[in-house]
């Protein structure tokens, strides 16, 4: 075998590249999904987080094409935790990044409690990205998996089904780069979408940033969901950003 067909062979079975982004890291520039571990942190050092599991899982399990970035809010080896403030606003800008919020509480009320996932919870629930995942004996969990009945959100009992849960809910990813990684699988895979990005983009006009603003699952397999954007556009003629909503109601798109 040549040398060329070699290299090809193992540039074929060498795995996915996954990334993971700790607490205060600058993310990728691109990526084909993104995948934020929400959940209690253990509080004893003795006690190994459940995140490193979690990454182990993904990174066997992802399988590509492109990248997958982790995010994890928690700092990478010996580091410290930033600031309060600039954790909490990490944490946000890095699950409004995300396709999947997979949520793992192996809630335990004298040791794991996890009050600050129940937060969290609330308020990705119905964003159509949570994964939720808790083990039969976690305590207190009735409420969140009421919740996660109503809005169709995965359930799964063990971290490998929630991982897998999750990589299920990305399938192959999508690239995005930029200002683009803002906007969640769910969203840009809807045709009301990409009938409005796709002649901007051509048109050399840049995605700086996105916000969703409010989201409402489809109706069925073939629908497209329903949601409200506030979108920053850099014209391609060079003028100065713009930022408008967009609204996505009985899969049509318009502007606002």
């Amino acid at each position: 075998m040549s040398s060329e067909s070699l290299a090809a062979e193992s540039l074929a079975a060498a795995p996915a590249p996954v990334e993971v982004v700790h607490v205060s890291q600058e993310p990728p520039g691109s990526w084909d999904a993104a995948v934020y571990l929400c959940g209690p942190t253990p509080t004893d050092p003795e006690e190994p987080s459940w995140r490193s599991s979690a990454v182990a899982a993904l990174r066997a399990a992802w399988a590509g094409p492109g990248r997958l970035a982790v995010f994890l809010p928690e700092p990478e080896g010996s580091g410290s935790y930033p600031p309060y403030a600039e954790q909490i606003a990490w944490e946000e800008t890095a699950m409004r990044r995300c396709d999947v919020v997979l949520f793992w509480i192996p809630r335990s009320m004298d040791r794991l409690p996890g009050l600050v996932s129940n937060i969290k919870w609330g308020a990705w629930h119905d964003s159509g990205r949570a994964v939720l995942g808790a083990p039969p004996e976690a305590e207190r969990m009735a409420y969140l998996l009421h919740f996660a009945e109503t809005f169709a959100v995965p359930v799964a009992r063990t971290l490998p089904e929630a991982v897998g849960a999750a990589l299920r809910a990305v399938g192959g990813g999508a690239r995005r780069t930029g200002g683009e990684r803002a906007v969640p699988l769910v969203v840009w895979r809807s045709e009301s979408f990409q009938s409005w990005y796709a002649p901007r983009r051509a048109a050399g006009c840049r995605l700086l940033d996105t916000r969703v603003e409010w989201y409402e699952r489809a109706a069925s397999p073939d629908a497209d969901p329903a949601w409200l954007l506030t979108v920053t556009v850099a014209p391609g003629d060079g003028a100065a950003p713009s930022v408008c909503r967009l609204l996505s109601a009985q899969g049509q798109g318009m502007l606002m």
